[in-house]
């Protein structure tokens, strides 16, 4: 028997999902112009040392804490967490970013979504930031799976978006992908156990790279 929300993941998981992140390279475009990230390889350790690293100490334990908000319909607490998601976030791009992504993943979730949760949360007038929304999204799912779900979407939208900035084939493209999430996915289970208190990551480098895009003088990406 299939679990009743694999097909919910594999909608909301699929690139075709209208999420608007496509529009977006959270800071990898200006790392590009900067000759920071240059050839397949910088990229795909840029991934492993700056974004994985990320996702463990920060995102995922971040991610994990809203899913049990969003299972037990806490609409306070996941309130609280995108507030305290938006202080953590410095750059004022990577900030608006964040919210861009999830309130349109939030208004495509209250057209599918058959419970009362999404409308209630679009109302309480959070940030909407996509980690968050992501979590209210998947809640049916195991927090594990949850967190798969959303250190792929991370890697994946860095290395589509790396296609459009640097000489990158989509089967190297794939091949970046698939290392790192293997990489990742046994250290997930951990991170989702990682306590609230404990979790942080500080990235100057992206910080940096997306407060420079801001004022760049020309650019293919929003972020």
């Amino acid at each position: 028997m299939l679990p009743d929300w694999l097909p919910w993941l594999l909608q909301v998981n699929d690139s075709a999902f209208p999420s608007g992140a496509y529009a977006h390279s959270l800071g990898l475009e200006e790392l590009v112009q900067a000759q920071v990230v240059r050839t397949p390889e910088e990229l795909e350790r840029f991934l492993n040392t700056q974004v994985m690293p990320s996702l463990l100490a920060f995102e995922v334990p971040v991610l994990a804490a809203a899913h049990r908000c969003a299972q037990r319909e806490d609409l306070a607490g996941l309130r609280a967490l995108d507030e305290e998601l938006d202080a953590w976030k410095l750059a004022a791009e990577l900030r608006a970013a964040s919210r861009q992504l999830g309130s349109r993943r939030l208004a495509l979730t209250r057209q599918l979504d058959d419970t009362s949760l999404s409308e209630a949360y679009a109302a309480v007038g959070a940030p909407c930031h996509h980690l968050i929304v992501c979590a209210l999204e998947l809640r049916p799912l195991p927090v594990e799976a949850a967190a798969c779900a959303f250190a792929q979407q991370t890697l994946a939208g860095y290395a589509t978006a790396a296609m459009k900035l640097m000489r990158l084939g989509q089967e190297k493209c794939q091949g970046i992908i698939r290392r790192s999430a293997l990489s990742l996915a046994p250290q997930l289970a951990a991170a989702c156990e990682v306590p609230l208190e404990d979790a942080g990551w500080f990235n100057p480098l992206l910080e940096i790279a997306s407060m420079r895009h801001a004022r760049a003088a020309e650019r293919l990406f929003i972020s």
